[in-house]
């Protein structure tokens, strides 16, 4: 088991949550699990008021981010002076968030925070519902819904240090292999020159490449070349399927990785490289024909601006600047949440990644998220990297912002090491455990998903804390209601056994794929089956 980090205290306390008065008009969502994805909760409604693949080589501008130290927010070049020097260190607030300063989309009047939320609480349930079968590539949050809502230029190459490798196809794998440990060392002149200094668009992307590998620590890169193919019309240049390999951090690959799943994530490219003065030079990036389910990642796909604290790296789509410095302070102080639970789980962090999203990068990253109402994703890359995305156009106020990370990073904190995916029988755990982790200092009463809960026990009162999911037909807060009966079996567990216990059952059996009855003996004592019915008694007390 590695080292645990120190455990700092949690942050201080969000707004207080509603009264039962004004949640009458309330509803809420949940969220969903083709990765893992953030439902929001469901809370009262206030009063209204009046990504392109790297298959396609665009032409843009060099992406200009460079080496960054904790707190400084890192810029594309061609981004505004003002956004290069804006300050971080403080917490997002409803003014900040009303200001603009969150959430606002580009041009669509949503500096009306409070008609901003109207809408968002007609979100919810159906996403969750049609989410909830299927297995987990990632986690979301979803939006919650009211109450009774209808369901709704290069340098010269280094020198060669042997003989000249005998056949074009070999000539070239050299090339790639020398670019790749140029990334390592930092040397950018020497990542461009393996690149066609004629193509400036397929130059500008390399830089952006490197800039965006760089930003995010990266620890290991290397190419796994297929078979070399001739190029019509050019007797001369090879078409090349490359696997590219990735690490950020040893921890995330580590030397004993034995099975598939634990070895470094990878995306899958085609290049063109052709003779160009004698050496062989990168002249076109194309698409896999058979490309990894994740792709595009963002680091392949958008130049990335960014800004790096103590436990945090915070990239940011071009257009999403603009909230790093609300985003990263929240972030950071999330990452002191999580690392107390990963302490508890056993899987701690060396950093966290958090990708800021535009609407176009929601769509296109990791394949698309296709549920309206997702505004958070972890999704994991292999056993132990998990890259965390945050919806920015869906982050209307600041407790959204703060429990929205915070949940996501839970969900990185105790999916770290699990020898699968996920399963779909234990989304109830791993969806409970991230909101028993993203609502701290808070519990289950406190969140707003309590007015669902209700909602189910007066509808049809549960008999396990296994809810049952929700199917394709049912109503749009059961979705919700699911998160949130899920929130207060790990409370109650919590409550009844401690903490320690509680992560150790949730480590049994997300991450080692114990059974629920032997993961309840070895970390209560005691069978499942007694735990279900304490339980169900404890919650139906605490949330009538």
């Amino acid at each position: 088991m590695p080292d645990q980090p120190d455990v700092s205290p949690p942050p201080p306390a969000p707004p207080p949550p509603p009264s039962p008065e004004e949640a009458a008009a309330s509803g809420i969502p949940a969220q969903r699990q083709p990765g893992h994805d953030t439902l929001e909760p469901d809370r009262p409604a206030p009063v209204a008021a009046a990504s392109v693949p790297s298959a396609q080589v665009a032409d843009e501008g060099p992406a200009g981010a460079r080496e960054n130290g904790p707190g400084e927010i890192v810029p594309a070049s061609g981004v505004a002076a003002g956004t290069q020097a804006a300050a971080v260190g403080e917490a997002a607030t409803d003014a900040d968030l009303a200001s603009g300063t969150v959430g606002a989309g580009e041009g669509d009047g949503r500096g009306d925070v409070e008609g901003v939320r109207a809408r968002r609480w007609v979100k919810g349930g159906v996403a969750v519902v049609a989410a909830l079968g299927v297995l987990v590539l990632g986690v979301v949050l979803l939006k919650p819904q009211p109450k009774g809502a209808a369901i709704a230029a290069p340098s010269v190459p280094p020198a060669s240090s042997g003989a000249e490798p005998a056949t074009p196809y070999d000539r070239a794998v050299a090339v790639l292999e020398a670019q790749a440990k140029a990334l390592l060392a930092g040397d950018e002149s020497g990542w461009l020159a393996a690149v066609d200094a004629s193509k400036a668009p397929l130059v500008a992307k390399y830089r952006g490449l490197f800039r965006n590998l760089r930003g995010l620590g990266v620890t290991r890169f290397e190419y796994e070349p297929g078979l070399g193919r001739a190029v019509k019309g050019d007797a001369t240049a090879l078409s090349i399927r490359v696997e590219s390999l990735y690490c950020f951090g040893e921890q995330m690959c580590p030397a004993d990785a034995a099975t598939e799943w634990a070895k470094p994530p990878h995306i899958s490219q085609t290049v063109t490289m052709r003779p160009v003065g004698g050496r062989f030079v990168i002249s076109a990036l194309g698409a896999s024909p058979n490309p990894d389910f994740h792709q595009p990642l963002p680091w392949e796909s958008t130049d990335l601006v960014f800004a790096t604290g103590k436990r945090v790296v915070v990239a940011a789509a071009t257009g999403q600047e603009k909230y790093l410095p609300v985003v990263l302070p929240v972030a950071e102080q999330a990452a002191v949440v999580a690392d107390r639970y990963a302490a508890l789980n056993g899987t701690p962090q060396r950093d966290y990644r958090i990708f800021l999203a535009g609407e176009k990068q929601w769509k296109s990253w990791y394949g698309g998220e296709p549920d309206e109402w997702a505004i958070g994703l972890a999704m994991p890359l292999n056993r132990r990297g998990i890259d965390v995305i945050v919806r920015m156009s869906e982050m209307d106020d600041a407790l959204t912002l703060r429990t929205t990370v915070q949940h996501e990073l839970g969900h990185v904190v105790t999916l770290t090491g699990a020898f699968q995916m996920d399963a779909v029988e234990d989304t109830w755990l791993s969806e409970g455990i991230a909101e028993y982790i993203g609502w701290k200092p808070k519990g289950a009463a406190g969140s707003f998903r309590k007015y669902s809960v209700k909602w189910q026990f007066d509808r049809a009162a549960p008999k396990s804390i296994v809810p049952v999911r929700p199917g394709p037909k049912a109503p749009a807060r059961a979705g919700d209601a699911f998160y949130g009966l899920s929130h207060w079996a790990a409370d109650c567990m919590a409550a009844k056994y401690g903490e320690t216990k509680l992560f150790t059952f949730v480590r049994l059996v997300l991450t080692e794929d114990n059974s629920y009855d032997q993961a309840s003996r070895d970390a209560y004592g005691v069978p499942f089956a007694t735990v279900d019915k304490a339980c169900v008694s404890w919650i139906r007390k605490q949330a009538s």
